[in-house]
Formats: C-alpha cells, sequence, structure tokens
C-alpha cells in the first residue's frame, strides 16, 4: 500500500506544479449586450519567463455571429522569473441570440497545452418594441451647423466666378471696339544720343585730365564717348572700329567735309596719344575735345530732321 501510494503522489505532484505555472483568463466587461454594441474580451496569460508561449490567435470564424472590431497589442510584463500577457480585444455582434466564446488554449514551443481558458457565454439583446404603438417613420438625419472651414472653398470659387464674368464682359467690349485685347505698355522714353554725349563731355571737361598730364586717360574717354554717340545716333558699330573705319562710315552719311576733318584730327591725335605715347600741345587738346562738341551739336539737328521726315 505504501508504495502505490509513493507512486500516485509522484504523479500528482507534477500536475499540481503544471498547474500552478502557467495560468489562462479570459474576462468580459458584461454578458449582456444590445445588438451592434461593443464588447471588450481581456485576454491574459501568465508563466515561467523559461518557458516560450504563443499567444492563442481569435478570427471571426471562430466565433459563431460575433464580430473582432478591434484587437491591441499585446502587452508584456516581467515580474522576478514570471512573464504575463495581454491583449484587449473588441467584439459584436449584428443578430440577436446567446453566443459561446470557446476556450482558447495557449501553447509552448512544441507545441504542448500549456493552459486553456474557460469559455465564456455572451446574451445579445434586441430593443423592445411595444406592438401597441403605431409603427413610426424613421427618424431624419441630425443636421450639422456649417463651419467656417466648409463655407470659405464656396465663398472662394464665387469670387473667382465672379472675377471670370467680369474679364469676359471686359474682353468682349474691348472686341466689339475693336480695340486691342491687352493694353499697350508705354515704352520709357530713351534718352537722345547727343543728350548722353553733351553729359558726358561736361563730365570730363571737369575732370581736367589733361591739364594733370593724364593725356591716355583725356584721349581714350573722349574717342570712347564720340564713338558711342555715333553708335547710338547712325547705329553704326563704332566701339568696334578702327579709326579710319568711323571716317569711312561718317563719309557714307553725306555729312559737311569740314566735321570729318575736325572728328580726323581728334581720333588721330587720341591714337598718337594711346598707341604711341604722343604728348600733344596744350590748344590741340583743346581742340580735340571741342570737336567732338561741335560735331555733337552740328550733327543732332541733321538726325533729328532726317527722323522727322522718316515719321512723316
Amino acid at each position: 500500500m505504501m508504495k502505490q501510494f509513493s507512486i500516485i503522489l509522484c504523479c500528482l505532484i507534477p500536475l499540481c506544479i503544471h498547474a500552478q505555472s502557467y495560468r489562462a483568463e479570459a474576462k468580459l466587461d458584461s454578458n449582456h449586450i444590445l445588438i451592434g454594441d461593443h464588447l471588450n474580451l481581456h485576454l491574459s496569460y501568465s508563466g515561467s519567463i523559461e518557458i516560450a508561449v504563443l499567444f492563442p490567435t481569435i478570427c471571426d470564424t471562430c466565433l459563431e455571429n460575433i464580430e473582432i472590431i478591434e484587437r491591441s497589442d499585446i502587452y508584456i510584463d516581467t515580474i522576478d522569473k514570471n512573464i504575463s500577457y495581454q491583449q484587449l480585444i473588441t467584439l459584436t455582434s449584428y443578430d440577436s441570440g446567446y453566443y459561446k466564446i470557446p476556450s482558447l488554449a495557449f501553447y509552448s514551443s512544441d507545441s504542448l497545452v500549456l493552459c486553456e481558458t474557460s469559455p465564456l457565454y455572451i446574451q445579445v439583446n434586441t430593443l423592445a418594441v411595444d406592438t401597441t404603438k403605431a409603427i413610426k417613420d424613421i427618424k431624419a438625419p441630425l443636421k450639422i451647423p456649417l463651419t467656417l472651414g466648409e463655407i470659405i472653398p464656396y465663398v472662394l470659387l464665387s469670387i473667382a466666378l465672379i472675377i471670370l464674368i467680369v474679364l469676359a464682359i471686359l474682353l468682349i467690349k474691348r472686341i466689339r471696339n475693336n480695340k486691342p485685347i491687352l493694353p499697350k505698355w508705354k515704352e520709357k522714353e530713351k534718352t537722345p544720343a547727343h543728350i548722353l554725349a553733351l553729359n558726358a563731355l561736361e563730365a570730363l571737361r571737369l575732370k581736367k585730365l589733361w591739364q594733370q598730364g593724364e593725356y591716355k586717360s583725356y584721349y581714350s574717354e573722349l574717342s570712347d564717348i564720340l564713338r558711342i554717340y555715333i553708335e547710338n545716333r547712325w547705329n553704326i558699330q563704332a566701339m568696334e572700329m578702327v579709326s579710319d573705319e568711323i571716317i569711312q562710315a561718317l563719309s557714307e552719311l553725306s555729312l559737311e567735309d569740314k566735321l570729318i576733318d575736325n572728328i580726323r584730327f581728334t581720333l588721330y591725335h587720341a591714337d598718337m596719344v594711346k598707341f604711341a605715347k604722343g604728348q600733344p600741345l596744350s590748344d590741340e587738346n583743346q581742340r580735340a575735345f571741342d570737336n567732338v562738341l561741335h560735331f555733337v551739336n552740328a550733327t543732332k539737328l541733321v538726325t533729328e530732321q532726317i527722323e522727322n521726315k522718316t515719321e512723316k
């Protein structure tokens, strides 16, 4: 008898230890809900941290007439050598009746059942209907007041539509009155060539370069003023021409020979100073300046007459 009792005791001890090591639990917020309401299922497991556990996967097909709305992540907590898992699953049902959530098994990595939850039952009720009262129509949808964010797009669209209509009316009027569709922008008046040249000559005179012995700077600026004037007035690319080419281009304009000779004098002395390091006399420096000044004043009248004839 003692031997048999020892054998039975040895078999029962591991079972008791196994039952206390792993524990699973499933709880509902309530066992009664109205049709379409939500219900939370709290699923938890606790056991030894040394044993890996597979959390049960619940799907809609596993539950009769019960649908899963949402499931949370599995929360893990460890205390000493024990570990616990928790998960929240939101359920609902659209059919009235009495339904069962079967036992949910937790498996080890070796596919051995560690523990199971107890089955749960849900009573899904419908709304009570008073058959003694008359049938009423379906309640109309609730009206929600408009917000500023909903009104602004319509206001902007209306303003844009009004602007388009006004533009269309103006366009039609301009077409009917034989006016250009777009108004012509007035071009900025260009400063006459002789005004630019006279201003530059006055600035050069005030510098008194040749009086200070700066002959090269003096004749460089003087010849540039002359070349720019010729280019602006007759569209001759004088800045890219040598002196002889400039004289030839002026000869083709039917100008007075004296004007051309004066310009030839100025360009000759400018080339002599710039390339041969010449130092003209004081009266020659003044004459070169006066020749350019006289040329500008004399030819501006001729070109203005030509422009007037062209416009007529």
